[in-house]
């Protein structure tokens, strides 16, 4: 029994230590880190009819309850790279069926050192903080627009992505090699958004009516 205890550790060792050395591949031979880009979907309601406390709801009447896809990319470039990822950028989206392109000015601090740094675990929490401005326009029935404008507010998003190098660590490293992307990875967002114009009484309520919203997407580090 002992041999064959001794057996399994060694084995468990030696697959731990390739685990290790495949997620790190940008150790020896990764191009310098600069910054990163993403895509991301998800889902969006706005809560425009919150606003009204006499039980009308323009937005339900109008448009409906149906969310509708919301689809962001984003690009940030790193301040700090170390233990873990402090970054700033930005995102811009295009949703369909209310006619409104959100953009961002963000700031994002991911813990990659998991997966990056010797450490056999393929995952990076992350945290973001970000301005928003929802710009928007309405069009008439003849597709003329009849009405636009854009509302600022903030939100806050946590995640948690999932290194894509570690299950394949050659191909991330001839990735590197030919495009100079470092390493990419799978992620989840929850997202908490408050984009009312910072509480203005005038502006349209468009952060998302749901308490969270959650995305999903693609991240590449370059």
């Amino acid at each position: 029994m002992s041999r064959l205890a001794a057996a399994a550790l060694a084995a468990v060792l030696a697959t731990s230590a390739r685990a290790a050395e495949g997620a790190t591949p940008a150790n020896k031979y990764a191009s310098p880190i600069f910054g990163s880009f993403d895509f991301q979907v998800g889902q969006y309601l706005p809560n425009v009819d919150s606003e009204f406390k006499n039980g009308a709801t323009p937005w339900r009447d109008t448009f409906g309850t149906s969310k509708s896809l919301l689809f962001r990319g984003g690009a940030a470039w790193a301040l700090y790279h170390g233990f873990g990822q402090l970054l700033t950028g930005g995102q811009s989206g295009d949703q369909t069926k209310f006619r409104m392109i959100p953009t961002s000015a963000t700031l994002t601090y991911r813990f990659d050192t998991l997966g990056t740094n010797g450490w056999a675990l393929p995952l990076a929490p992350y945290v973001r903080l970000a301005l928003e401005r929802y710009n928007w326009w309405i069009t008439d029935g003849s597709g003329h627009t009849a009405r636009s404008g854009a509302t600022n507010g903030w939100s806050a998003a946590g995640g948690l992505a999932l290194l894509l190098d570690y299950f394949d660590p050659d191909l991330g490293r001839e990735l590197d090699r030919e495009t100079g992307i470092n390493h990419s990875y799978l992620f989840a967002e929850a997202r908490k958004t408050y984009v009312d114009d910072f509480g203005s009484k005038t502006s349209w309520i468009l952060s998302d009516q749901a308490s969270v919203s959650w995305s999903f997407g693609i991240l590449f580090v370059f």
